[in-house]
């Protein structure tokens, strides 16, 4: 499934053997790369290891560790190892989803599985770790608590100690799996040379929360409902077999009566009542540990997030990607337009979206070709020519990839919009401009949105939505980033949000969702301390829209709709908010109110794509 295109491979091959040139990009600092062309990925290559004829994960050595954390607690591993001679690198995938026991006799396999078929025969050592509280590991499964970055950097030493390493490791995953990469980075421990993580959680509340408004379902109980799944549960989601481990039941059992998972459990009924990121929640964020510790040497990061991901949702990417970049690690990304997902697929109907089709789970480039040369050059120490490739491919919502040097894009333009009480996005600013009110129905929607502008709210049950809408676009506008709405905004009630949904009305009236905003109204002034009531209080709200690349095309209008809930669907969801709400009379202030779309007008495009063959 995974194995890119001979041919392919070859060209890249070929083409780098004549750009073996330079330093790598280590020593330079963010966007120093040089001007962009539009060669693609693969012919930046070069030197990239090849499967060995022999090496295989049957023939490997299967070796079954447990990692001394404390004197009661060990975590559980277990790594392919090839047998070789030389010192060798490991990939580790660090995960709650494993439900412990041998590999070999799982049926559903392992989270191994596919990166040891992939990377054993190239020479690397393999293997996965259960976090604390999960599978056969020992302890409290704390959720994204700072403890388990700490096992998880300790894992990492513990592997470099070993007298088959070379003392490097890598880390690698998807979900939960590529969120453990992260915090794990922050914590830097020194073995650890490089982290891949995938659709991974940058903030614990973000996961549940988007600025104070839950998100449906995670928003409820989730800390309870997922520690029944992964901490609880006897299965594993990836492979495991039940029993347990007899050597290590009995203490991966105990650990879960333990006093931490009062206080996930506390945290997790507290926010479900009140959506405060409180201090439970402050610990699970990546991005504050990273500020609090900015001189710490970390590692080079290849970050891939689908712009589709209604899961881990891409407000965990706002803020996140940024502070990567602002370190100078070495850093690449692949920002496709996929759900939740490996960017790896092995049809071209799969990989090239269509009009029926537009979600495009892969690039055709990334498993054996991208992602080996990024281990190589990071684990094994070789000149792959991956840094001298530009940093970053992002793909816009028409199917297009693209090269940047950063990413949100440093050289776009703001393009303004300002609604008016006659139902108009103006891009004249509009000081004058009146109110527009609508009522949020409890957070919800009626069965039809009006596709006009609102008039005046009756005082209890009135319009759905305040409306409004641009003229058509003379050209194609490609929105690159974090779009934002500021303005005032009042509401009648106790608890209510500002549901924002931005769209594009092409030409023949049809629309598409292309983006999304919530606020809590209750947490404008405090993310940590909501206020139990905002009936009639006017507050001044800026709020982000979820990071995106989207193209409005030309003769399209750009609507943008406040309402009780979201508004119709993006390709791959919706943001899914179930917004605390009493029923309030929501009011936007005009006078002031600004739409911000940052336009990129310098795209790119990779030639050829990394679709076509």
């Amino acid at each position: 499934m995974r194995l890119l295109v001979a041919s392919l491979l070859i060209v890249a091959l070929l083409a780098g053997c004549s750009s073996n040139s330079g330093s790598p990009a280590s020593s330079l600092p963010p966007g120093a790369r040089g001007p962009l062309t539009e060669a693609p990925v693969l012919s930046y290559l070069h030197d990239l290891s090849m499967p060995r004829p022999g090496l295989t994960v049957a023939a490997a050595k299967l070796e079954h560790y447990r990692i001394p954390i404390t004197e009661t607690v060990q975590l559980d591993s277990w790594v392919y190892r090839p047998d070789l001679p030389e010192l060798l690198p490991l990939i580790l995938t660090v995960t709650p989803y494993y439900g412990g026991g041998d590999p070999t006799t799982s049926p559903l396999g392992n989270p191994s599985t596919g990166l040891a078929d992939d990377f054993v025969p190239r020479g690397y050592a393999v293997g996965f770790v259960s976090v604390r509280g999960t599978g056969d590991s020992g302890g409290c499964f704390t959720q994204g608590g700072a403890e388990e970055a700490r096992d998880i950097a300790t894992a990492v030493e513990y592997f470099a100690r070993q007298p088959w390493s070379n003392q490097a490791v890598g880390l690698i995953g998807v979900s939960y799996d590529g969120t453990t990469p992260q915090e794990t980075w922050v914590e830097a421990p020194p073995h650890l040379k490089t982290i891949v993580p995938v659709s991974g959680i940058s903030d614990l509340y973000k996961y549940n929360f988007v600025n104070g408004v839950p998100l449906n379902v995670q928003g409820f109980g989730f800390n309870t409902y997922y520690w029944g799944i992964v901490g609880l549960g006897p299965a594993g989601l990836e492979g495991g077999i039940g029993p347990t481990d007899p050597a290590s039941y009995a203490t991966a059992v105990a650990g879960e009566g333990c006093t931490d998972q009062v206080d996930v459990q506390s945290g997790g009924v507290s926010s479900t009542l009140d959506g405060n990121k409180d201090a439970y929640w402050q610990e699970r964020d990546f991005l504050a540990r990273l500020k609090a510790t900015p001189d710490k040497v970390r590692a080079p990061v290849f970050y891939v997030h689908g712009l589709q991901d209604y899961n881990v949702k891409d407000h965990n990417m706002d803020g996140w990607i940024q502070a990567i970049q602002d370190t100078g690690v070495p850093f690449k990304a692949f920002l496709g337009q996929w759900q939740h997902a490996w960017p790896d697929s092995a049809t071209t109907g799969d990989c090239k979206p269509s009009a029926s089709a537009p979600i495009a789970t892969c690039r055709y480039d990334w498993w054996n070709a991208t992602l080996v040369a990024w281990f190589d050059q990071t684990l094994k120490g070789v000149n792959t020519g991956v840094y001298d490739a530009p940093p970053i491919q992002v793909q816009d919502d028409s199917g297009v990839w693209r090269h940047e040097l950063r990413w949100p894009p440093a050289d776009t333009t703001p393009f303004t919009l300002y609604p008016d009480s006659d139902g108009d996005l103006d891009t004249v600013a509009q000081p004058d401009a009146a109110s527009s009110s609508y009522f949020d129905y409890m957070g919800g929607l009626q069965d039809q949105v009006p596709t006009t502008p609102v008039g005046p709210v009756p005082p209890v049950m009135g319009a759905t939505a305040a409306v409004f809408v641009s003229d058509p676009v003379a050209d194609d506008l490609h929105i690159s980033g974090v779009p934002f709405y500021e303005g005032n905004v009042t509401a009648s009630g106790n608890r209510a949000s500002l549901i924002l949904t931005l769209a594009e009305r092409k030409a023949d009236g049809t629309e598409h969702s292309i983006n999304f905003a919530a606020q809590s109204l209750n947490h404008v002034r405090d993310l940590a301390n909501g206020q139990t009531s905002i009936a009639g209080q006017r507050q001044f709200v800026s709020v982000h829209f979820l990071p995106s690349d989207d193209v409005v095309h030309a003769g399209s209008r750009i609507v943008l709709y406040a309402a009780g809930n979201t508004v119709g669907s993006d390709a791959g969801g919706t943001l899914s908010v179930q917004p605390v709400s009493d029923g309030s009379i929501i009011t936007l202030d005009l006078a002031g109110a600004r739409l911000v779309l940052p336009l990129d007008g310098s795209i790119i495009a990779e030639k050829p794509q990394p679709f076509d063959r």
